[in-house]
């Protein structure tokens, strides 16, 4: 039996599993069947989350907004984002990260990211210009794009002189 699928003494006692552990341990060919009661359980926090959705939802509509409008549609990439630079320096929380985006991303919605940083790259240049013609400072953009004020003198050195 590989290590991954040995029980961590850790979780056992008490220590907090995270989403990617409790998709490994559903997936071990030795998980516990549930009891009657666990399935009660599960039934009646599924019931209880439909409910608040439901009700959140009213609310929403309610107030005069739309719940799917009203939605970031970028809610997840920054989270991603957020949890990925939180993660730079430690390699045990990195690989955590990492086997929580693997189990609960499929391969389509990597696709999806993979073209989006494509498209994020291509259009970094042109955010760089668009600041510096509206006065924006090095200092502000570099910081907003999360790059280094060379990296966008850099960019502003190489700009066609058709765009200036």
């Amino acid at each position: 039996m590989s290590n991954e699928q040995q029980p961590d003494p850790a979780k056992a006692q008490g220590a907090a599993w995270t989403p990617g552990d409790i998709r490994r341990a559903m997936k071990s060919p030795r998980r516990a069947q549930p009891t009657p009661a666990g399935h009660r359980l599960a039934e009646q926090m599924l019931t209880i989350m439909a409910e608040y959705e439901q009700d959140r939802r009213a609310e929403i509509i309610a107030a005069g907004g739309n719940p799917d409008e009203d939605a970031d549609p970028f809610e997840q990439v920054r989270t991603i984002a957020d949890e990925w630079a939180d993660t730079a320096d430690d390699n045990d929380r990195r690989t955590a990260l990492l086997d929580h985006l693997a189990n609960s991303l499929d391969t389509s919605e990597v696709r999806a990211l993979r073209l989006a940083a494509e498209a994020a790259a291509a259009i970094t240049p042109r955010l760089i210009y668009q600041d510096a013609d509206h006065g924006v400072s090095v200092a502000a953009t570099a910081e907003d794009l999360g790059v280094s004020e060379g990296y966008v003198y850099r960019i502003l050195r190489q700009r066609p002189a058709t765009d200036q």
